[in-house]
C-alpha cells in the first residue's frame, strides 16, 4: 500500500498538492463559474478598457496549451482550462461592454422637449413616477455627436394610465448618469451603460399622451408585452388588496412577490424589512420559486392520484414535474426576470428536467450550471448585489447541507415521534437561515453598509407566515383569475403581508436590531469570496484553508482607513473625520443624496453630523470656508477665491477653492484645486500619511472606461454624446 501511494506521488509530479487535487477530481467541474467570474471582474478592474485582442488571445493560448500537456498530469491541462475559462470572461465582458455601447449625454441641459416612447413605468410616491423611455427624439437640438436613445425620468403629478409602449411629449431637465458618490462607492454610472440609459433626470411638467403607439416588432413587441401584462397584474393585485381595506404598501408589497414591481412601499417598512434580515421576501428568488415549484408540484401529483385509472396507468410524477416547471417559467417571466429569479429557476428547473429523464439533480453542479449561463449571457450581472447575494446565499446552503445533512438525516431517524415533523422543520429554517444569513453576511455589509443582528429571529417567525400563507394564497389567486373570483384571494395574500410586516416592525425595533459599518475595500471582499469558494467546493480537509482567506479578509477590513476628507465635485460641501472617526459636516444643507451615501459609508447611519461652532475638533468652519488641521498637517476648503492671498494660501499644503481660478494665484506653497478639477475629477478623497496628502478622485478610480462620463471613453466618439444646445 506504501509502495501504491509513493508511485501515486511521483506520478502527480507535485507531491501532496497533486495527491489531494487527484482525490477531488470529482470536484473540479465547480470552479468553472469561478474561473469565468475571475476573467470577468479582471475586465472590470482595469483602469482602462484594454485592447480588443487581448481576451482572445489569452484564451488562445490556453488552450492551446491544454492541447499541448494533455497527455501530462491530469490537473495540469485542467489549470489550463481554469485559465481559458478567465479569459473567455474576460473576453465576453469586452465584447458585452461594446456590444451594449449608446450615447451617453456629456453635458446637462435646461427643459427641452422630446418625444419618446415608454417601456417601463415605476410608480414611487404618491402621483410620482419615473419612466424609462427609448426612441427619443429631440425637436429642439443640433447636436455635434449622437444623442442618448434611451432615458430615465421621474415625473411629478403625471397624472394618466400609463403603459409601455405609449408614446409621450414632455419637457424634461437632462443630466449625464450620476458618477459614484465617493471613489468605491455604487456606480450607477456602470449599471446605466449596461442598461443602454444614456441620461436621467426629472420632467418639468406633465407628459402629454401621443396617439401613435409604438409596440416595435418581433422580440420588442414580445417584450412590450410582457411589461404591459406585468402592469396590469401590478395593478389588479394592488386594487384587490386596496379595495379589501388594507393599506397602499400592503398591495404593493403583494406584488413586488408576483411581479417584482415594488412601487411606492413605505421608506420605513423597506428598511424594516432589512433591519429584520427580511429583504430577501421582497425579492424573487430561490425562496419563493421553491415555494410556487413545491405547491403546484404537490397540488398536481395530488390530484392526479385521486384517480387511480390515470395514476396507475401513466408516470404522473413526470407529468407534475412537466407541469411544475411550466408554472415556474411563467413566473419567471411576469416577474421580469431579475438575476436571483433567473437563478432559482434555473436550479428548479435543473431538478424537475431530472425527474423527466430519470435521473438525480446533483445540486452544487446545478447551480454551477446556472452561474455559468447567467455569466455567459449577462457578464455585467458578476458586479451586482443581486448576483452576488443570492449565489453566496445558494453556495452556502447547498455545501452546508452536503456537510451536516448526512448526520442530520441520522440523528431526524432516530428521534421519530409525533412532535418530530414540526421540530425538524423549525429546525430545518432556522439552520438554513444561520447559513445563509453568515454567507451573505459580507457582502451585505459591502454594499448596505449595515448588518441585521436579529435575522435569525425573524426569518423563524417569518417565513412559516410566506410558505403556509402569502405563497399559497397567490398561487391559489392565481387559479381563480381566469373565472374573475380572484380578489378575495389576493386580499389574504395581503392580510398575511400584513403579519410579516409587523414582524418586520416588531423585530427591527428591538435595541440593537442593526449595526453600521463602514465602508470595505474591494480587495476584502474577492479575499473573502475566494477563502470561501475555497472552503465550499472542496471536499477533504484541506477546504480549511479557505478558513484563513477568509480571516485574512475580516483582517483587511479591519484595518481599512476610510478617508480623512471629502469635497464634493460642485464645492458646495466638505466633510472631515474628527479624532472619535466621525465625518463633520460643513453647515450647508445642499447635496442631500451625496451627504447621506457619505453618512452611510462612514458607518454612521444616516444622521449626518455637522460641525458646530466652539467644538474643539480637527475642523473649523466659517462664512468663507473650512480648515482641517491635523498633525501639523492643513487642508484649506475656500468659497471664495478672494481668500488666496491670505494665510490659508501660503500655509496650506492643500487648498480647494470652488470657483475655477488662475493657477499662478497661489504662489505660496501646496496643492491648488480649483473649482474646475473639482468638477472634473468628482468627489475627491483625501488621506493624511506620513507623506503628506494622499488624494484619489472618483474619476481616478473610474478610470477611462466607457461608462465614466468624465472622460472621452476609449473606442471613439460613438460611445458618447458631445452636444451642444442652442
Amino acid at each position: 500500500m506504501v509502495a501504491a501511494r509513493a508511485k501515486t506521488m511521483e506520478e502527480g509530479g507535485s507531491g501532496g498538492i497533486t495527491a489531494l487535487l487527484q482525490a477531488e477530481r470529482e470536484r473540479w467541474i465547480l470552479w468553472s463559474p469561478v474561473a469565468l467570474g475571475s476573467g470577468i471582474a479582471l475586465y472590470f478592474a482595469l483602469p482602462c478598457e484594454p485592447w480588443r485582442w487581448v481576451g482572445p488571445l489569452l484564451l488562445g493560448l490556453c488552450l492551446s496549451t491544454g492541447i499541448a500537456v494533455r497527455r501530462r498530469p491530469p490537473w495540469l491541462p485542467a489549470l489550463a482550462f481554469v485559465f481559458a475559462l478567465a479569459g473567455l470572461g474576460f473576453t465576453l465582458a469586452g465584447e458585452r461592454s461594446r456590444a451594449v455601447a449608446a450615447p451617453v449625454l456629456s453635458h446637462p441641459t435646461q427643459a427641452i422637449s422630446i418625444v419618446a416612447r415608454i417601456t417601463e413605468v415605476e410608480p414611487l410616491e404618491q402621483g410620482v413616477h419615473r419612466f424609462v423611455l427609448d426612441r427619443v427624439t429631440w425637436p429642439e437640438l443640433r447636436g455635434t455627436g449622437p444623442l442618448p436613445v434611451r432615458l430615465r425620468v421621474r415625473l411629478r403629478e403625471s397624472g394618466g394610465e400609463w403603459r409601455p409602449g405609449q408614446r409621450v411629449a414632455l419637457r424634461v431637465v437632462l443630466m449625464p448618469p450620476p458618477a459614484p458618490a465617493s471613489p468605491g462607492a455604487y456606480d450607477f454610472s456602470r449599471q446605466a451603460w449596461f442598461l443602454g440609459i444614456g441620461a436621467v433626470g426629472y420632467a418639468a411638467g406633465p407628459p402629454r399622451l401621443l396617439p401613435d403607439a409604438d409596440q416595435g416588432e418581433g422580440w420588442e413587441r414580445i417584450r412590450l408585452f410582457i411589461a404591459g401584462v406585468r402592469r396590469d397584474l401590478t395593478e389588479r393585485i394592488v386594487a384587490a388588496v386596496e379595495n379589501g381595506g388594507l393599506a397602499r404598501g400592503v398591495g404593493w408589497v403583494a406584488a413586488a412577490l408576483i411581479t417584482a414591481e415594488r412601487g411606492p412601499v413605505s421608506p420605513d417598512l423597506l428598511q424594516a424589512y432589512r433591519d429584520a434580515g427580511l429583504a430577501h421576501i421582497l425579492v424573487i428568488a430561490g425562496m419563493h420559486m421553491s415555494m410556487v415549484a413545491g405547491l403546484v408540484f404537490m397540488a398536481i401529483r395530488g390530484g392526479l392520484a385521486m384517480i387511480p385509472w390515470i395514476a396507475l396507468r401513466y408516470p404522473i410524477k413526470k407529468w407534475t414535474a412537466g407541469g411544475a416547471l411550466l408554472i415556474t417559467f411563467c413566473y419567471l417571466i411576469i416577474s421580469g426576470a431579475p438575476v436571483p429569479t433567473q437563478r432559482a429557476f434555473m436550479m428548479n428547473g435543473i431538478v424537475l428536467v431530472a425527474i423527466l429523464f430519470d435521473r438525480e439533480a446533483i445540486s452544487l453542479r446545478s447551480i454551477t450550471w446556472a452561474a455559468l449561463l447567467i455569466l455567459l449571457l449577462r457578464p455585467e450581472a458578476l458586479m451586482g448585489a443581486s448576483f452576488q447575494m443570492s449565489f453566496a446565499a445558494v453556495y452556502g446552503l447547498i455545501a452546508g447541507y452536503e456537510a451536516i445533512g448526512p448526520a442530520f438525516g441520522r440523528w431526524r431517524a432516530r428521534h421519530r415521534g409525533r412532535w418530530s415533523t414540526p421540530f425538524f422543520y423549525v429546525a430545518g429554517i432556522l439552520l438554513t437561515t444561520q447559513i445563509a444569513g453568515t454567507a451573505t453576511a459580507f457582502y451585505t455589509i459591502f454594499h448596505f453598509n449595515r448588518y441585521a443582528t436579529y435575522g435569525l429571529l425573524g426569518n423563524f417567525l417569518a417565513v412559516p407566515v410566506v410558505g403556509f400563507w402569502v405563497m399559497p394564497a397567490a398561487l391559489l389567486a392565481f387559479c381563480l383569475m381566469p373565472f374573475g373570483l380572484d380578489a378575495w384571494a389576493w386580499w389574504l395574500m395581503g392580510r398575511g403581508i400584513v403579519a410579516v410586516s409587523d414582524i418586520a416592525q416588531w423585530v427591527s425595533a428591538l435595541p440593537g436590531a442593526s449595526v453600521d459599518l463602514p465602508a470595505m475595500p474591494v480587495s476584502a471582499l474577492v479575499l473573502f469570496t475566494l477563502g470561501g469558494f475555497w472552503l465550499l467546493l472542496w471536499r477533504r480537509r484541506w477546504r480549511l484553508w479557505g478558513l484563513a482567506g477568509m480571516a485574512a479578509a475580516i483582517a483587511l477590513y479591519a484595518l481599512h482607513r476610510p478617508p480623512d476628507v471629502l469635497i464634493a465635485p460642485s464645492g458646495l460641501m466638505m466633510a472631515g473625520r474628527d479624532g472619535d472617526g466621525r465625518l463633520l459636516f460643513s453647515r450647508t444643507r445642499s447635496e442631500k443624496m451625496l451627504r447621506e451615501t457619505w453618512v452611510r459609508q462612514a458607518g454612521q447611519g444616516t444622521a449626518a453630523v455637522f460641525w458646530r461652532d466652539g467644538s474643539k475638533n480637527v475642523m473649523t468652519c466659517d462664512g468663507t470656508g473650512c480648515v482641517y488641521r491635523r498633525e501639523a498637517h492643513l487642508l484649506a476648503f475656500l468659497s471664495r477665491p478672494e481668500r488666496l492671498p491670505g494665510a490659508d494660501c501660503r500655509g496650506g499644503e492643500v487648498v480647494i477653492v470652488a470657483a475655477p481660478v488662475a493657477r499662478d494665484v497661489c504662489p505660496g506653497g501646496g496643492r491648488l484645486i480649483d473649482g474646475d478639477a473639482l468638477r472634473r475629477g468628482g468627489t475627491h478623497a483625501f488621506w493624511l500619511d506620513a507623506e503628506g496628502w494622499r488624494i484619489e478622485t472618483v474619476d481616478d478610480w473610474q478610470g477611462a472606461r466607457p461608462w465614466n462620463h468624465i472622460r472621452t471613453p476609449i473606442g471613439g466618439e460613438d460611445a458618447s454624446a458631445a452636444a451642444s444646445f442652442d
